[in-house]
């Protein structure tokens, strides 16, 4: 292994599919050691491109969904056995609402879970109003291997004051009520966040004053993070991931801005770190348009004119037409940026054949996602003969390598 220049066992490892890569660590421990490094992990991870996932706010029977590598500009719709919500996804997990059942999938691994609900009322958790109390917190044990937990915050009384309680479900078939709570000035959840944010192991609350709740699932941590929205913030503003940071990007008449929140742990504040040339909207109706998804590297803008879905690519700095919503569809749609990791996760179940209606549109969300439907199957069968390629090349060279040794032993 030392023999073999870096860059060239990097150039075949960074090409080849996910599941060839998890072949090779089963075969080889000396690939499986270089595999697993954190610092090859973070190199891999960077190249895999989001797919756009799409969906009614309200629910809905059918999920659309654009692969990156996808040519067309159309979002592609599955249909669904049952009613599904997505309520949100954290490193590769989607947390998600079927037939009145909560659960935790990897598309990828095509694993899942089903949580049992402490709400007597499940429907409840998914109201517009109500969904974003819930959240997804991954943490990664090792480079191949994670552990998930399912938060959910709720009032305990409100005054002057609202005291906070927060339950935790850690895959198991049961909920436990942490015994920290968090006291603090009144004020709602904010419309503008989809669903908490994950990071450094905290869950972030956005909340109408402009304050952020976050809460630590392992530790049972929580505190209020006092601070105010960036000055002339307008209802056009969307609370998401930015990569290694809590963002606020907010739309104005000329200009898109992307805040970041800085010194999160000493001195909060929000700090303005782009501005994105608005080339796409008359500024006389910007409030026609929604900003439905950001994640560091792209952003997503809906018009609500023709349902047209615009992608701006921060680092090519260019505007590129993703495709449609479809007519049918209404103003409350939720988009999702995904990005799919095949990390292994404790307590997750396989896949089944059986005859029950919610594994039924589990599996066929683990298909779309996956890009394995039928009309992919050549595209698929066509890459799969690549990655032997790449396979046998580097066993190939492997094993020139091993000769080489024994040679210079000689």
């Amino acid at each position: 292994m030392n023999t073999l220049p870096g860059h060239l066992l990097d150039k075949i490892l960074f090409k080849t599919d996910h599941r060839a890569l998890a072949m090779l660590c089963c075969t080889n421990t000396s690939l499986q050691s270089y595999i697993q490094n954190s610092s090859f992990v973070s190199q891999y991870n960077s190249q895999i491109k989001s797919s756009l996932l799409h969906i009614s706010t309200f629910g809905s029977h059918s999920l659309s969904y654009h692969h990156p590598h996808d040519g067309s500009r159309s979002l592609k719709t599955k249909k669904l056995s049952t009613m599904c919500h997505i309520l949100g996804f954290c490193s590769g997990l989607l947390l998600l609402f079927i037939d009145d059942r909560l659960c935790v999938a990897n598309p990828l691994t095509k694993k899942f879970r089903f949580l049992t609900l402490s709400d007597p009322c499940p429907q409840r958790l998914v109201r517009q109003e109500n969904r974003n109390q819930l959240g997804l917190a991954v943490n990664q044990i090792d480079p191949t291997t994670q552990s998930f937990n399912v938060v959910y915050i709720f009032e305990v009384e409100r005054t002057h004051e609202t005291k906070y309680g927060f339950e935790i479900n850690a895959g198991m078939n049961s909920w436990t009520c942490s015994k920290t709570t968090l006291t603090c000035h009144s004020s709602n959840l904010d419309g503008r966040m989809k669903s908490p944010l994950y990071l450094d192991g905290s869950l972030h609350w956005l909340r109408n004053d402009g304050s952020i709740i976050s809460f630590n699932p392992k530790t049972e941590k929580a505190r209020l993070i006092q601070i105010e929205f960036p000055h002339g913030l307008t209802s056009r503003t969307l609370f998401a991931p930015g990569g290694n940071s809590l963002t606020l990007v907010s739309l104005m008449d000329e200009f898109i801005y992307v805040y970041e929140l800085k010194d999160i742990l000493v001195d909060p504040k929000w700090v303005l770190v782009k501005q994105i040339k608005n080339g796409l909207i008359d500024k006389n109706r910007v409030n026609n348009w929604y900003i439905d998804a950001y994640n560091g590297k792209c952003l997503v803008l809906r018009s609500v004119y023709d349902g047209v879905v615009h992608v701006y690519d921060l680092s090519a700095d260019k505007w590129v037409i993703m495709g449609s919503v479809q007519g049918w569809c209404d103003a409350n749609q939720d988009f999702y940026l995904f990005t799919p990791s095949s990390s292994f996760v404790v307590r997750l179940d396989e896949i089944v054949n059986c005859g029950d209606r919610s594994i039924s549109s589990l599996r066929s969300i683990m298909t779309l996602i996956d890009g394995s439907s039928p009309e992919n199957q050549l595209k698929k069968t066509s890459v799969e003969g690549k990655e032997d390629e790449r396979i046998l090349l580097l066993e190939m060279l492997l094993h020139e390598q091993n000769t080489n040794k024994k040679r210079r032993v000689v």
